[in-house]
Parts: C-alpha cells; structure tokens; sequence
C-alpha cells in the first residue's frame, strides 16, 4: 500500500474510531485496513529462490502439492489473443497443505475449505528479472471465532517464506 494510501485510510479509520496496525510481519486478525497481499522480494536467480522454498516446505514436512505455471499461461494466452506485452519474466504458484493446520481449520469450520491449499506467488517482472517476489494472499474471514486458526495459516506461509527471505539477506 502506498504512503499516501496509508494516510488516507489511517486517517479515515481515526475519524471512524477504529485503530489500524499496519504492519504486514506481525500475525493477528486482519482489520479492514489492511492489504489483502503480502509481498516479499529477494534479489537472487529465479530457479535458485524456486528451489529454496521448496527445501524451506521441506524443513516443516510439507510437500509441493501442485504448482501452477502462471507466467507460461499468461504467454500463451497472449499470443493467442494477439498481445505481445511481455508481464512476468517467470511467474509459478506453489500450492502445499498442511495436514495438521488444515485438519484444525477444517474442524473449527468446515466453509474454510476455501483457504486450502496454501498458495505461495513466486514472480519477476520483466524489466529485472532478479528481483524475485514471494507473496500469500491473507486468510481474511468475517467469522472472528475463526480468524485464530486461520492466523495459523498465515503463520505458517509467512514463515516459510521469511526462512527464504532470510537466505538472501533481507
């Protein structure tokens, strides 16, 4: 979000007597202020961050469940629709679940089958396809006795890729 979206919105929810945090590293239920996405990048070899994240699932037990191949999609739609306008250098989803996570939501709430699986964006842009970025979409319910277990949702994504940001010095 920008600075000057921030002023907007913190200064509006002032006026409305709500309090926004803004930070995106600390976990807690998500206000209506903030962003939907969390976005990390890296400057690094898009295979190298690739494969760090997967030994970093790896590390918690978790396996790759499937990956989505965005950035190939998204040029062959184009060219099929006539568009040569070049939006990722490489682009690729990585869904994976966690069996106990997943099974504590699911129990806790049976309609949360929506957050499953786990999705991590991994994506660069084509003006410097060394910048890397990681981003999770936040687990955002309106029931609030379901938002602790979807914080461990976030928990867990946040913290696989905070193990991959590490790597790279960030």
């Amino acid at each position: 979000m920008s600075p000057l979206r921030r002023v907007f919105f913190g200064i509006l929810f002032l006026l409305l007597g709500t309090q926004c945090a803004f930070s995106q590293e600390t976990i807690h239920s998500v206000s209506p202020c903030e962003d939907p996405v969390v976005l990390y990048s890296v400057q690094g070899d898009y295979d190298e961050v690739w494969e760090d994240l997967k030994m970093a699932l790896n590390e918690r037990g978790l396996v790759v469940s499937s990956v989505s191949h965005v950035g190939e999609m998204i040029d062959r739609t184009g060219r099929a629709l006539g568009r040569t306008r070049k939006v990722f250098g490489k682009a690729n989803v990585m869904e994976f679940c966690s069996a106990v996570i997943s099974r504590d939501m699911l129990e806790q709430n049976a309609h949360l089958i929506a957050f499953c699986p786990y999705q991590i964006m991994v994506y660069s842009l084509p003006d410097n396809e060394r910048k890397i970025y990681l981003s999770y979409r936040r687990p955002i319910w309106n029931g609030p006795s379901d938002q602790g277990v979807l914080d461990e949702v976030e928990k867990l994504v946040s913290g696989i890729i905070r193990d991959v940001v590490d790597l790279y010095g960030n």
